[in-house]
């Protein structure tokens, strides 16, 4: 600080002074040669105290002897500027320095807490210097600082920092106080609030701040290494990346809907893909029983995100940007020589017993494109479609936030704005537009009031052909990755080419460039959350909150398919890829409204009985309806609306309803803050079921045991935390298709009657009226230990889920007319693991780091089916066995000679050497469907995860790791279906595969897949080709600096801090195949890549 006389005489600046004064401070003399001479004097608060004291007796003397006489003996000199004299710090000499380095004051002490129990590792450092020391194990420190006026500052984690001063001493013992912010945190439960040292439940808590300036696009990505959850993210699509997320184990059969856990945004029903990262203050996901309080919807878990809100202070603006280049985290390794791809595919086909003469590619055509490679590369190219499709993309972001408040309003506004381009060079592109309002006002001191609003707008671009709901990026990946290397990009004169030697029913794969460019394929959903509430205090302690919220989707696509024509290289001949070009459209509308009220008790009697009761109600209505229409022939490409088609035009359209209508309750009762105790139960009403069976109740009771504030757990100072949980409870499903309990009639089954046709309807489909809730009961048992003051954290839970009354459909005889049986109550599936926590954190002077790490383990059984197997296709449900186990046949290694393919079982009489042996396992001398076994998981057992953040000063530098353990996957297409559909083939096939003199290989011998049925069809799948799907992958690597506070405040700014963000950055992982963090439904298909992001930006508060 410095403070300056201003006082200034009118007439002039007098150059004599005379003053005497005894016992007076240079604060005064200052102020008193200001009045004498009129010159303004600027100091240092800092330097000059209004303590030290002068005695000053001047007659008639100048203005400089003056100053030289009264600073005499002090470190200080002056400067005389115009009207200004400036007093400041005298620099030291040599001599000056080495005096002092040999007054510099030794200092030891010990720090503990407020009970004097030793905090081992605690910091004492040097105000404003780079001296430090770090406590011993018995809290001890010694430490030497420079002077008297040193400032001394003693940290410890958990505990609240403290700055004493030397003051001459040469002993200072210090007691930290707890920092008791951590104990009064509160954690967001159903309907309420709780504090985490009290909580009951297994429930994992993430603080949006730890994700704070990565290149999120969505929600679920931030998800990715909580405690219990598996999040799948599938693929790198722009704006449509979101990952599917499973809690604790999958916990039905069906459709994946039937798993997902219910997502509730500020209390509303909402998709958790859609949300900016940057609007979230917290997520809280409900584990165990302590979902129960969401009844017919918990059976999955619950995820409850709170968005940020404003607080107390001056308007705060934080804007927030970061730009980043992304690529594919990995790409199938595809054979693009194109005379070795021919020379492949003759070969292949030679194996499976063809002539040289009925082979695709001729002796001399090899020799003509050999040569044309050179004479003509447009005509006979040799490239990779890789490099010639894909390229870098780009995602940028922007987020800007006002908050603020007082006492009576508080408000918190964010907009935000999403532009991604994806690695195809056209038709990839995605827009984000979002909203967030959150504000609150207190009308009276009982009465508060608020809305909170989420909103976005979305545009998505796509590649016309593949699919009108997001799937067409995903179907082009998979015809690219197929293309024949062959293959023309374009004639001579610019038109698409083809393939200079066509082998009809073969070469199925189209130009990718041609469907890529042409066409069009855009859709536009908005999506508005709004909600408001009131919260009016009432005597007696009880308070009464309402809720009302609108969720609203309105979703439009427009999709054209244009008439498309690839040419021949050399003749020009046309080949046309589709006779009837479309134009498609589709609406859709989501109205989907929420209303729930709570009347909130708590008391505490005789000072340790506390007791908190909620009680409940809610409604939730869903309503749907959707229309699409379609056409065909189209003049040209140029007039693409529905109205200018004219031939097979089709509609279609759909419109539901169902609601939802609940009555809820909850007990939290705690004694002396020791032992607590909680009871929930839940009482739902769902139009999805049939009269008599709309009604269910959804209970559950947990309890814990704080040991830590237990009086013979005083004398374990070590141990700051330990607490026993335990909870129970049932959770529904009512994720059913809507009306199955209804059977389901057609039209139009005419029949005759008397010679005459009469209009009539059947039924399709039996349903069973008596079908309700699939019910899931949930067992835990955790236990949560922080020990040395925060040093070391642990948290573990075993846990078992039984879910019983899946839904599933069951067959009825054939007899009966081929109707699609009812879906009925049938099912039991068990997932029983654990979830272990462990977090260590330190600080060592301007060192800090901390680690967190977390493993999960499920194993998946299904206990009953009443006796039904599941197959289909590789994979089955059996009881007694892990749901989506893959059932094939278990591989024996490669027919080495026909004498070994004479003496063993065969698949068929097509069998030679070089193709796949399989185990006979029943015995009967044959391979047939009898033989495959059970082997295998597509879900996987283990999931775990760890970052490793460090600082210095001002710099940060965070890492994450995710990663799962004992999954299967089973890679498809160009790997173990080599040529298929007329596609290409990986380079391993050239290296690798079985030939006579290479029998040691590790592929069987080179055929194409429709060739050899026995080694590559569905129904013939094995054990050979599929593959450990577990990996470990570096998912985020940020370097932060923040500025410090001296410079941000001169641009008039509360923080700014620059980053760099790696994400995906590499993958450990055995699995030879595409991306094994993607969709294990597909097998592993080449879809649109897990995407590789390098970005910087900067985050800046006003």
């Amino acid at each position: 600080m410095f403070a300056t006389l201003m006082q200034v005489s009118a007439t002039g600046l007098a150059q004599r002074i005379t003053l005497n004064q005894k016992f007076t401070t240079l604060k005064r003399v200052f102020n008193e040669i200001n009045k004498q001479t009129g010159y303004n004097i600027l100091w240092s608060a800092k330097k000059v105290k209004n303590t030290q004291v002068v005695n000053v007796n001047f007659e008639n003397i100048s203005l400089r002897e003056a100053l030289n006489r009264c600073l005499d003996g002090f470190p200080l000199t002056y400067t005389i500027e115009n009207n200004v004299i400036v007093i400041r710090e005298k620099e030291k000499t040599l001599a000056d320095k080495i005096v002092d380095y040999f007054k510099v004051i030794d200092l030891t002490g010990r720090i503990t807490d407020l009970n004097g129990a030793p905090l081992p590792g605690a910091s004492v450092m040097v105000k404003g210097s780079t001296l430090s020391a770090t406590a011993d194990a018995n809290g001890d420190y010694q430490i030497r600082v420079p002077d008297n006026d040193a400032i001394l500052i003693f940290k410890y984690v958990g505990f609240l920092s403290q700055e004493v001063k030397v003051d001459g001493r040469t002993k200072i013992n210090v007691q930290l106080k707890e920092d008791q912010h951590l104990l009064t945190e509160v954690a967001v439960v159903g309907y309420g609030t709780v504090k985490k040292v009290n909580l009951t439940g297994s429930l994992s808590i993430l603080d949006m701040s730890t994700r704070e300036n990565r290149p999120l696009t969505n929600a679920s990505q931030a998800l990715q290494g909580v405690s219990g959850l598996w999040v799948n993210q599938a693929g790198g699509k722009p704006g449509q990346d979101g990952g599917s997320i499973r809690i604790r184990g999958i916990g039905s059969i069906g459709s994946s809907g039937k798993s997902d856990p219910l997502v509730l945004v500020d209390g509303i029903e909402y998709n958790i893909n859609e949300i900016n990262p940057d609007f979230i203050e917290t997520i809280t996901v409900l584990k165990d029983a302590s979902a129960a309080i969401y009844g017919s919807r918990a059976a999955n878990g619950v995820i409850l995100v709170t968005t940020k809100t404003g607080k107390k202070g001056k308007t705060e603006i934080n804007y927030n940007f970061s730009y980043g280049i992304q690529e594919a985290t990995a790409l199938p390794d595809v054979l693009w020589d194109p005379i070795q791809y021919m020379e492949l595919k003759n070969q292949a086909l030679i194996n499976e017993g063809k002539s040289a003469a009925s082979v695709d590619y001729s002796a001399a055509q090899i020799a003509e494109y050999k040569n044309g490679m050179a004479s003509n590369p447009i005509a006979y190219p040799n490239l990779n479609w890789f490099d010639l499709v894909l390229k870098n993309g780009y995602i940028q972001q922007h987020n800007l936030r006002f908050s603020g408040g007082n006492d009576n309003v508080l408000y918190n506004i964010g907009l935000g704005y999403m532009d991604q381009d994806g690695i195809l060079i056209d038709a990839n592109h995605a827009n984000r537009y979002t909203l967030n309002a959150n504000v609150s006002a207190n009308v009276t001191q009982k009465l508060r009031i608020g809305t909170n609003i989420v909103g976005n707008y979305r545009t998505y671009t796509e590649p016309a052909f593949g699919g009108t709901s997001g799937t067409a990026t995903s179907y082009y990946f998979t015809r690219l990755t197929r293309v024949l290397p062959i293959f023309t990009p374009y004639t001579a004169d610019g038109r698409y080419g083809s393939v200079v030697f066509p082998t009809p029913g073969r070469n199925t794969i189209e130009n990718p460039l041609m469907l890529l460019k042409e066409g069009r394929n855009v859709r536009t959903p908005q999506r508005v959350l709004a909600k408001v509430f009131a919260d009016y205090e009432l005597p007696f302690n009880l308070k009464y909150s309402i809720n009302f919220g609108v969720d609203r989707l309105d979703g439009y696509a427009s999709v054209f398919t244009p008439y498309l024509v690839s040419y021949h290289p050399i003749t020009g001949a046309p080949n046309n890829y589709n006779v009837n070009p479309s134009s498609y459209e589709y609406n859709e509308n989501e109205v989907n409204t929420s209303f729930y009220h709570t009347l909130d008790w708590k008391k505490v009697f005789a000072e340790k009985h506390a007791l908190n009761a909620v009680i409940g109600g809610s409604f939730n209505n869903f309503y749907r309806k959707s229309f699409s229409g379609q056409i065909e022939g189209y003049f040209d490409n140029t007039l693409t609306d529905l109205s200018a088609g004219s031939v097979n035009p089709a509609t279609s359209g759909t419109r539901t309803k169902d609601v939802l209508a609940s009555y809820f309750g909850r007990l939290n009762y705690s004694f002396a803050d020791k032992y607590l105790v909680e009871a929930v139960v839940r009482y739902d009403g769902s139009s999805r079921f049939s009269e008599g069976n709309k009604w269910g109740a959804f209970p559950s009771v947990s309890a814990a045991w704080r040991i830590d504030q237990e009086q013979f757990f005083k004398n374990m100072p070590s141990i700051n935390q330990l607490k026993l949980r335990a909870s129970w409870g049932k959770l529904g499903n009512q994720a059913v298709e809507l009306y199955s309990y209804l059977n389901s009639v057609r039209l139009g089954a005419d029949y005759s009657f008397n010679n005459v046709i009469s209009p009539g309807s059947s039924v399709n489909a039996y349903n069973d009226p008596a079908i309700s809730w699939e019910t899931t009961t949930t067992t835990n048992l955790g236990v949560d230990l922080e020990a040395w003051k925060g040093l070391l954290g642990i948290t573990f839970d075993v846990f078992k889920r039984r879910t019983t009354g899946i839904l599933r459909p069951v067959n009825i005889p054939y007899q009966v007319g081929g109707l699609t049986g009812p879906q009925k109550n049938v099912g039991v599936v068990d997932n029983t693991g654990f979830d272990l926590n462990l977090s260590h954190r330190n600080t060592i002077n301007d060192f800090s780091y901390s680690f967190t790490g977390g493993v999960s383990y499920v194993k998946n059984k299904v206990v009953d089916l009443k006796g039904e197997t599941i197959i289909s296709g590789r994979r089955i449900i059996k009881e007694g066995y892990p749901i989506d186990s893959y059932y094939i046949y278990q591989a024996d290694g490669i027919y080495q000679n026909q004498q070994e393919v004479d003496n063993s079982p065969k698949v068929s009489t097509g069998v030679r050497p070089g193709y796949l042996k399989y185990k006979d396992i029943n015995g009967d001398n044959k391979i047939d469907g009898n033989d495959r076994v059970i082997t295998g998981r597509s879900n996987p057992q283990f999931t775990y995860s760890f970052n490793l953040n460090l600082g210095y000063k001002n710099f940060s530098l965070t890492s994450f790791f995710q990663g799962i353990q004992g999954i299967d996957l089973y890679p498809t297409v160009n790997l173990a279906q080599p040529f298929n559909n007329g596609a290409g083939v990986t380079r391993e096939w050239a290296t690798d595969a079985w030939t006579p003199s290479n029998p040691g290989a590790r592929l069987p011998i080179l055929t194409t897949a429709t060739g050899a049925p026995e080694m590559y069809s569905t129904a013939n799948s094995s054990s050979f080709w599929l593959q450990d799907g577990s990996y470990l992958r570096l998912k985020s690597l940020q370097l932060k600096y923040d500025f410090k506070q001296n410079w941000v405040s001169k641009l008039s700014l509360n923080k700014v801090a620059l980053f760099v963000n790696a994400e995906n950055l590499v993958t450990f992982t055995s699995f030879k195949g595409f991306d094994p963090e993607k969709d294990i439904k597909s097998d592993n298909f080449y879809e649109y890549p897990t995407l590789k992001t390098f970005s910087f930006g900067i985050n800046a508060t006003f």
